[in-house]
């Protein structure tokens, strides 16, 4: 993941988003290699779709949810 150094250190900064990632860090534990690498692989997807334009040309699915903001 590209942005785990960067994630770190805003943890670092935040006791209570280290206490969140220890929660799901146990939670994950539980899970297979497969099934945590799916997750993660959805929080990309969910957040890192919100945060870039969308490319020229390129129209949006109908089933994806409208963005807020």
């Amino acid at each position: 993941m590209p942005d785990l150094a960067d994630l770190m250190d805003e943890l670092k900064r935040s006791d209570l988003a280290r206490e969140a990632m220890d929660l799901l860090e146990t939670a994950l534990a539980r899970r297979s290699t497969e099934e945590r690498g799916a997750f993660w692989r959805a929080v990309d997807l969910y957040y890192f779709s919100r945060k870039a334009p969308p490319e020229p040309g390129v129209a949006r699915s109908s089933a994806e949810p409208p963005a807020i903001g």
